[in-house]
């Protein structure tokens, strides 16, 4: 089986993941999986992410961010030129 990366989907920073694995027990696509050995959550299959952003919503640590795919930035009228721009200003702050 070939195995496609894609740069969408939940993101989890780890610096400030707490291990509790809320995202894990309630994602409604079964997106994440659960590392046994560092006993953590992992995105198992970003592909699969419906975008409900429930994720995000419920950590508690603000862990989780959901990024979108161009096609649904462009349906939502989000410009991926503006998002670089203002992201670019934060990161110079």
């Amino acid at each position: 089986m070939y195995k496609t990366e894609v740069n969408y989907g939940p993101k989890i920073d780890y610096e400030h993941c707490n291990k509790c694995g809320t995202c894990y027990q309630h994602c409604p696509m079964d997106v994440f999986g659960w590392d046994e050995e560092k006993k953590m959550p992992t995105v198992a299959y970003p592909a699969e992410c419906s975008f409900c952003c429930f994720c995000e919503i419920m950590c508690s640590e603000v862990a989780i961010d959901v990024h979108l795919p161009l096609h649904h930035m462009l349906d939502f009228g989000i410009s991926p030129a503006e998002l670089k721009k203002e992201y670019k200003i934060l990161d110079e702050k």
